[in-house]
């Protein structure tokens, strides 16, 4: 097995990792009381936006690893997550959990495309562009998820915030 493959793997593995708690969190709110779904859907946003400030750490060290040959398009990559998150947490706790959720739910699928306008993303293999993808898209499920937990007709999680 070569380096490579192993990095991978071992790349996949943390990513899938990190992701697990989001899916056990946009699935547990719909199956617990409603007391006990607000506080899952909040530390599900709360988790979420740990995983972005991590994700724009991440991205933000990779700058060395490409010889000052991105290094610009890497800050900007690295300053939208962090944004984004930042964002979220403020329309959150001045608006409601919804807005919140919502702004990160369309942020989040806009930002899987930033790939189309950053030339850095020619040199990656397309086994990480593929991870990126399917990441991505879970993470859009899951936010997907949570946002009509607080707009759900039926148990009215929202209305304590209106």
């Amino acid at each position: 097995m070569h380096d490579e493959d192993i990095f991978l793997r071992s790349n996949k593995g943390f990513a899938y990792l990190c992701v697990a708690p989001c899916i056990l969190f946009s699935a547990a709110v719909w199956f617990t009381p409603n007391s006990a779904g607000i506080v899952i859907a909040h530390t599900f946003q709360v988790y979420f936006s740990i995983l972005l400030f991590y994700l724009s750490l991440r991205v933000w060290s990779l700058r060395d690893n490409f010889d000052g040959r991105y290094s610009k398009e890497l800050k900007m990559i690295a300053i939208a997550p962090a944004l984004l998150a930042f964002l979220g947490v403020l329309l959150t706790l001045y608006l409601n959990p919804a807005w919140g959720i919502g702004f990160l739910m369309v942020g989040f699928y806009l930002f899987r495309f930033v790939r189309i306008s950053f030339f850095i993303f020619q040199d990656l293999s397309i086994s990480y562009l593929d991870l990126f993808n399917r990441i991505s898209i879970i993470l859009c499920i899951c936010l997907v998820l949570i946002f009509t937990y607080w707009l759900n007709p039926y148990s009215k999680p929202i209305e304590i915030y209106i």
